[in-house]
């Protein structure tokens, strides 16, 4: 396979762009949702541990 030749047909490589696009969106939204949620797991028991006492005696 050649790749140093841009195909004649732009359909293709705009297809190729759109796809790479799409795959680095999706990685980074992922990305994103996974820290998001140990973001608010973290503050949830940064709240939780604000509420009690730490010694009850």
């Amino acid at each position: 396979m050649n790749f140093s030749e841009i195909p004649e047909n732009p359909l293709i490589f705009l297809s190729w762009v759109t796809a790479i696009g799409f795959f680095i969106s999706l990685s980074e939204a992922t990305i994103k949702i996974k820290l998001e949620r140990k973001n608010t797991y973290r503050k949830r028991i940064d709240l939780i541990n604000s509420l009690y006492p730490k010694k009850l005696a």
